[in-house]
């Protein structure tokens, strides 16, 4: 048996006793870490590795960081603090869910509607795209855009005219080259006349 295989079972093992001083059900488990019940048992087992945000996690949920959470001679709490703990998760994970789905649902699908309509046919920022934007989405960050713009689907047809500049400038791919030979500050420039014809609507 090699080193790697040896930690698998450890750990595995690990999880066992927090699971049966918990109380804690398999399936239950499983669906806390998005996993299944047969992928449970191939943990428990130690049959699979795990990656260290997996494992980071598994430990999370039992309130635990991973390196003491996969140490057997680390004392195990009482089942009284876990189960709190694993209740602490279910509570945020709800909350988050109330809070965040349909705005997130409600962002994208602005972002979509601006796309749609022309707004990104000539660069912009995130700031002068969130201006357009449903007032239900007054308080989203500006990051949250950049980062739909950033990531599949909407990088295939989006694309960032300069690598690392602060704000991101963002254009459809369709009208790229047309302003691909302008100097960042002349594009800005654009952006700012852009938001005054805004202003002035």
């Amino acid at each position: 048996m090699n080193i790697e295989e040896k930690y698998k079972i450890e750990f595995g093992k690990q999880i066992a006793k927090y699971l049966k001083k918990s109380g804690l059900d398999i399936n239950d488990f499983a669906r806390l870490i998005k996993s299944n019940k047969d992928n449970v048992n191939d943990i428990l087992n130690g049959k699979v590795g795990l990656t260290i945000g997996k494992m980071i996690a598994i430990a999370n949920l039992f309130g635990q960081v991973y390196y003491d959470f996969a140490n057997p001679n680390y004392p195990i709490s009482d089942k009284e603090v876990l189960v709190k703990n694993i209740e602490e998760v279910l509570k945020r994970r709800k909350s988050i869910g109330k809070k965040t789905i349909d705005k997130d649902r409600l962002l994208a699908n602005e972002l979509d509607r601006l796309i749609l309509e022309g707004y990104l046919n000539k660069p912009t920022t995130a700031k002068h795209l969130h201006a357009q934007m449903d007032k239900k989405l007054t308080k989203k960050k500006f990051t949250e855009i950049t980062s739909l713009l950033s990531k599949s689907p909407r990088n295939k047809i989006i694309v960032s005219l300069f690598e690392k500049s602060s704000p991101k400038i963002f254009v459809h791919r369709d009208y790229a080259s047309e302003y691909e030979k302008m100097t960042k500050e002349e594009i800005l420039e654009l952006i700012r006349n852009s938001e005054l014809e805004e202003e002035k609507k």
